[in-house]
């Protein structure tokens, strides 16, 4: 509903030259949040749609395809993507995110200064990756190799890489060389991982974490306190984050 709302009296001369219509505070909010259905009916769109890149691979990946994986129709998925690139462009919006929630969540697991617990988080972060990656892999591999040749569409991941720079930058030149080939070696070990080549086992990739953690000076950050098991004693000896790379 609209109201029609007229000019007060004490109004500038130019806001009396006429009634004008104010959307009812209802339908405003109306437009700028999606119900809970838009929400859910998007997150099984999404979750459908990556579910394909991850099982099926990228070429698969249509309208119909995912309406047939998400149980709905096609024009439900058009609705909310009206066509393939802004689907494609959501789920590397989601990639970014994701990655961005892992780093947090493992940097999280530390105390020190902030680049410490960065470096200490990308190594422990890789460890979870490398022992399950919950499907992830697959599906960056499939998304970032399809679309590395598209800016636009990869901007959200090239954007993510842009501000863990941002925050190296604020290093001292030679630190900040240092702490920059570090994480370049971590890309690489996610990167023969994510792609299944030149496996390196277990004992090479934890002498490679513990290089890594001694030339950041990160071999000594300490972990925040959490309810420990039996399970890690065997690793009592690796550095920060160097733990179970299996």
């Amino acid at each position: 509903m609209r109201r029609l709302l007229r000019p007060h009296p004490g109004q500038p001369a130019e806001h009396q030259a006429g009634a004008y219509f104010l959307t009812s505070e209802n339908e405003q909010k109306k437009k700028k949040m999606p119900s809970n259905k838009a929400i859910k009916t998007n997150a099984a769109i999404l979750k459908a749609a990556r579910e394909i890149v991850r099982t099926e691979g990228i070429d698969r990946l249509s309208m119909d395809r995912v309406a047939q994986k998400a149980g709905l129709s096609k024009g439900a998925v058009m609705y909310h993507f009206t066509t393939k690139r802004a689907l494609q462009a959501a789920l590397l919006e989601e990639y970014a995110e994701h990655m961005d929630s892992e780093l947090h969540r493992h940097e999280a697991m530390f105390e020190g200064a902030p680049l410490e617990k960065l470096m200490a988080g990308y190594i422990e972060w890789f460890c979870s990756f490398a022992r399950d990656n919950h499907g992830w892999s697959a599906v960056g591999v499939q998304l970032l190799g399809q679309q590395a040749r598209d800016p636009e569409l990869i901007k959200p991941v090239s954007d993510w890489y842009d501000r863990i720079y941002a925050r190296l930058d604020k290093l001292p030149a030679r630190q900040r060389t240092r702490f920059l080939t570090a994480l370049m070696a971590l890309e690489g070990l996610f990167f023969v991982h994510k792609f299944g080549v030149g496996h390196l086992g277990a004992e090479r990739t934890q002498d490679i974490l513990k290089f890594i953690a001694e030339a950041t000076g990160t071999e000594t950050t300490e972990r925040r306190p959490e309810p420990q098991d039996d399970s890690g004693a065997a690793d009592a000896d690796l550095p920060a984050g160097a733990r179970d790379s299996g």
